[in-house]
């Protein structure tokens, strides 16, 4: 059973990842077309944090192990300094395609991952005061594969992210 399939789960909250999933197919179809190797991934958890040690925003995302071992491999022979977010909100879920770029390499790593917008708002604060964040990616075991900084954490956060405090519009 994957997670769009799993009971309980809102009827629009379903309908907006199987979205997500074909906007990501989409994204894959054109980098593959523009000569990009592309890895299109699914994080089996998406986590919102502080780093206790840097005090910096963080997603963590818990990637599938053959994904992890090609994610590991691709950090050990580049960078990904580039980023987008596709993003979308509906039923209190944020559904996100983070598409990381490594140019000099011509490799894409698109993942797709979801998080409850509840949890956003003390980690948008945090991230608009810093104004940058990280995406970590890991193994079960809680192995970090790689941490990346991204400096536009607006990306990554629907408008009403905030609440009362938050960013608006």
């Amino acid at each position: 059973m994957t997670r769009d399939e799993s009971p309980g789960v809102d009827t629009a909250a379903r309908a907006a990842w199987e979205q997500t999933l074909a906007d990501a197919e989409d994204l894959v179809e054109r980098r593959e077309k523009a000569g990009w190797d592309v890895l299109f991934t699914q994080a089996g958890e998406t986590t919102l944090e502080v780093d206790a040690d840097e005090g910096e925003p963080v997603f963590t995302h818990l990637m599938p192990d053959g994904d992890a071992d090609v994610i590991a491999e691709w950090v050990t022979e580049g960078s990904f300094p580039q980023y987008d977010v596709h993003r979308a909100q509906e039923a209190g879920t944020v559904f996100l395609v983070v598409e990381l770029l490594d140019p000099e390499q011509g490799r894409c790593l698109l993942l797709a991952a979801t998080y409850p917008l509840a949890e956003a708002a003390g980690i948008y604060e945090s991230a608009a005061r810093d104004s940058s964040l990280k995406t970590r990616l890991r193994r079960l075991d809680k192995t970090t594969i790689a941490s990346l900084r991204h400096e536009e954490s607006e990306k990554f956060f629907p408008s009403d992210a905030g609440g009362e405090t938050g960013r608006r519009g």
